[in-house]
């Protein structure tokens, strides 16, 4: 009688405390129209929106949609962001900014629809994407004035602004990680051993398989003086969220002033960067038209808010001798990333291969206190520290043949004989003309640049990260095998120095 007394007050205890979480449980998804009253009309349309660009590949993967709410997308600065956040003010600017990236996103994907899906939409009796853009505007900004009148809008949306990473749990457990991860982690560090050595080559001392050419930004770039910087990042944090953002003319100035001159190794096509455009159904490299893609970004830096300038270049294939065989393939990238503290000086350049891999630091040697070491893991890979870059000097990236990694950080003045490359907006890539007014972006819907498939998913499958060797979109660079770390985590810099 006295065991049954006991088995029944334990399962009354369990069914209170299955009836508190269940109480205090997170709504689904799916439960947030109904919970929120929302128009009926362009929720439903949204909704068939984003199953039809899906279906048709046509999505874009830059920015991670919020779940429940179609007009917003997020990234991992803003998810991160929404911890620091204290009022209202600055909650109704962080929901506008991720209202902007979904607009924007949305135009693109509108571009890139077939014809027939627009003809759809558009209920029209010609293909009118204008006409679809803007009534996905108008249903975008109805949806979010009347979640706006809600005064539990903000509790339902936290749950859901997150970014998941790019590793997969479960192909690093049926993988075997635990039981690669020593040996991977010693591979990557006698590769990066053997960086190393070459950044510690004298420079007229590193080997050139063909010759070096010079690509220089546009000689009618903008250039600024220190004190018109410095003006610049001051103004830049006048609202509630003190991140800096600047105008869309002030953002192209700082773009062109600091763009970097890129010195590569060219011993075969394959070594000459160019615009990426469609062709036959293809992408490729058009090296008749040097061009760097540029996007900006943010991060922390001591737990602030600060600018980044992400510079892109694009190769037909990654090949050569240097380069490891189940690396090789077509396509082939270079990401260099320049970041600034709060008076516009540049303090950190970081770079990686359009893949991920290769991730290297080059922090300001006097900004730094410390490196931080990581126990049973790899320290921060810094083969060099930034160089001082003074008045009349630029910044230079060494590059080498085929296997397109960076041998050195350097300073120099503008060479006569450089070719001038042009600067394009990142999100060109994302809504490429293929003729006959169609469009497509260079990355499918998961992230991942169309026909730059390698072999080592089948090598490193256990690293859990899918499509792995391949050229990624923007927000979707994972930079280790044995980690979870990401090129664009907003941490990343307080995470592995001690900053002075």
């Amino acid at each position: 009688m006295k065991r049954y007394h006991i088995s029944r007050v334990i399962l009354i205890a369990a069914l209170s405390l299955v009836a508190v979480i269940s109480g205090c449980a997170t709504p689904s998804p799916k439960s947030i129209p109904r919970l929120l009253d929302r128009p009926r009309e362009c929720q439903e349309f949204l909704e068939r929106l984003d199953a039809i660009t899906w279906d048709t590949g046509a999505k874009n993967a830059a920015h991670r949609q919020v779940p429940g709410f179609p007009y917003l997308r997020t990234n991992r600065f803003l998810s991160a962001l929404h911890d620091k956040l204290d009022s209202d003010e600055q909650r109704k600017e962080w929901v506008e900014w991720m209202l902007e990236l979904d607009l924007s996103d949305r135009k693109k994907e509108t571009l890139n629809l077939p014809n027939e899906v627009v003809l759809a939409l558009s209920q029209g009796r010609h293909v009118d994407r204008d006409k679809l853009y803007k009534h996905t505007l108008y249903c975008c900004l109805e949806l979010l004035m009347h979640d706006q009148t809600r005064p539990d809008v903000y509790e339902k949306l936290s749950p859901f602004v997150s970014t998941p990473d790019e590793y997969v749990f479960a192909m690093r457990a049926f993988g075997l990680y635990p039981l690669v991860y020593l040996p991977v982690n010693l591979v990557t560090y006698n590769v990066r051993n053997r960086i190393q050595k070459t950044f510690q080559h004298p420079l007229d001392e590193l080997l050139v398989e063909g010759y070096l050419t010079t690509y220089s930004p546009p000689t009618d770039r903008t250039s600024l003086s220190e004190t018109e910087i410095q003006d610049m990042f001051r103004n830049s944090r006048k609202t509630s969220l003190r991140v800096p953002r600047f105008s869309d003319d002030e953002e192209k100035q700082l773009v062109e002033h600091f763009a970097p001159f890129f010195i590569q190794d060219v011993n075969a096509p394959y070594d000459m960067p160019g615009e990426v455009a469609w062709s036959v159904g293809q992408l490729i490299i058009k090296s008749e038209k040097p061009t760097v893609y540029y996007y900006v970004s943010h991060a922390f830096l001591k737990g602030e808010p600060i600018f980044q300038i992400v510079y892109v270049i694009w190769y037909t294939q990654r090949a050569g001798k240097r380069s490891p065989r189940i690396e090789r393939g077509p396509l082939d990238g270079m990401m260099i990333r320049i970041s600034f503290d709060s008076m516009g000086r540049p303090f950190m350049v970081d770079g990686t291969n359009g893949c991920g891999c290769y991730h290297f630091f080059a922090p300001a040697k006097d900004r730094i206190e410390k490196v931080i070491a990581r126990p049973f893991a790899l320290d921060p890979f810094v083969p060099q520290w930034l160089p001082e870059i003074v008045s009349g000097t630029y910044l230079g990236i060494r590059i080498n043949s085929g296997w397109h990694q960076v041998e050195r950080l350097l300073t120099l003045a503008p060479p006569s004989d450089a070719l001038t490359y042009k600067l394009v907006p990142y999100d060109r890539l994302e809504s490429i003309p293929k003729g006959a007014g169609l469009r497509e972006s260079m990355f499918d819907a998961k992230g991942i640049a169309r026909g730059s498939h390698r072999i080592e998913p089948y090598i490193l499958f256990s690293s859990g990260i899918p499509s792995i060797g391949s050229m990624r979109q923007r927000g979707h660079h994972a930079i280790e095998l044995t980690d979870r770390v990401h090129f664009d985590d907003p941490y990343l810099f307080d995470e592995n120095f001690i900053f002075k």
